[in-house]
């Protein structure tokens, strides 16, 4: 069974090697490497031609910059493999990702597969997992918690003819396009296979799209997308089914999460009550949500902090993680 691994590149010549060999290193052998290289301005294109000269399993796209959607659309439009998995060129995997996400699909002949990751950040690895049951077929209808999972693209494995016959596209020229997207792909799937095991590395890197401090357009697109989830599930009758995954939902992404960014990064922004008005205005009582009784006791205690607008002691907080990290690394 033919797996396409699709590799959006752009100016990230840095961590592009790593990356593709840990591709080039997978025990599943049936794959496809498509390369898409962004117009990138560095030397990540002349790399990517390289490998596909050392590997004829390796394709490259050369196009016009366009984005992270663009460049993932270009690469789904060639791709001949029966499943679609997108790796972020900054990232890396594991040698027996494919392998172990392929051999579910090719059991199940499930729509998705879903499995773990690694948070890896400048000092500190957090490996990221679910608690979905395993190795069975799921659906949003009976496990409507997948709905709060993590909505990134690349911890999924996708069957290529589904992808294509529900027209969810990546959204081009925009922000956060994984929010706009997989929870669709949630909703349309008949089956959601999940493997336990953090076998991807997602690599948290300063200047990233995640860590950017354009708080206006993060703003604008993160509630556009979100919008039109919200239309799409209303459109499909499973609004009222769903209302608490997606009250949830838009707790992490539309206000949680972009709080703590914010607030490090200028905890007097504006912003930080656009993202709070947001919230209220579509969820009024998000605060008796049941899945908040899930975050962590540092999630909570962020959680108090962001409620009672105490964003100095956020601060202090940061200030400290990272001089006891300072300590540790000198030894």
């Amino acid at each position: 069974m033919l797996i396409s691994v699709i590799v959006p590149v752009y100016n990230v010549e840095p961590y592009l090697r790593k990356c593709v060999d840990s591709i080039l290193a997978q025990t599943w052998e049936e794959m496809e490497i498509i390369l898409v290289d962004d117009g990138s301005p560095d030397s990540c294109g002349a790399i990517c031609d390289n490998y596909a000269r050392q590997d004829a399993r390796v394709r490259v796209i050369h196009k016009e910059n366009g984005g992270l959607s663009s460049a993932r659309n270009a690469g789904t439009r060639a791709a001949a493999g029966e499943y679609l998995l997108y790796v972020d060129s900054d990232d890396y995997i594991e040698p027996d990702l494919v392998e172990r996400a392929a051999s579910a699909a090719e059991r199940t002949g499930c729509d998705m597969v879903m499995f773990d990751y690694v948070r890896e950040e400048e000092t500190f690895s957090l490996p990221c997992y679910s608690d979905l049951p395993e190795n069975t077929a799921l659906t949003l209808d009976k496990q409507p918690q997948i709905l709060i999972s993590t909505l990134s693209a690349w911890s999924k494995l996708y069957r290529r003819e589904f992808y294509l016959a529900r027209g969810h596209w990546f959204p081009e020229g925009r922000l956060y396009e994984d929010l706009g997207s997989i929870p669709k792909l949630f909703l349309d799937a008949r089956s959601i296979v999940y493997v336990k095991g953090a076998v991807y590395h997602y690599v948290i890197r300063s200047g990233s799209i995640m860590t950017s401090t354009k708080f206006d357009r993060n703003y604008s697109d993160r509630t556009s997308m979100y919008m039109e989830i919200l239309e799409y599930y209303k459109k499909c009758g499973r609004f009222e089914q769903f209302y608490k995954e997606l009250e949830y939902l838009a707790f992490r992404n539309l206000y949680f999460e972009p709080s703590k960014e914010i607030i490090l990064a200028d905890r007097k922004s504006p912003y930080l009550e656009k993202f709070h008005d947001f919230m209220e205005q579509q969820f009024p009582n998000y605060h008796k949500n049941p899945y908040l009784k899930g975050l962590t006791p540092k999630e909570r205690l962020h959680y108090h902090i962001i409620e009672t607008k105490q964003y100095w002691l956020m601060v202090l907080l940061s200030y400290a993680r990272r001089a006891v990290e300072r300590i540790r690394e000198r030894g």
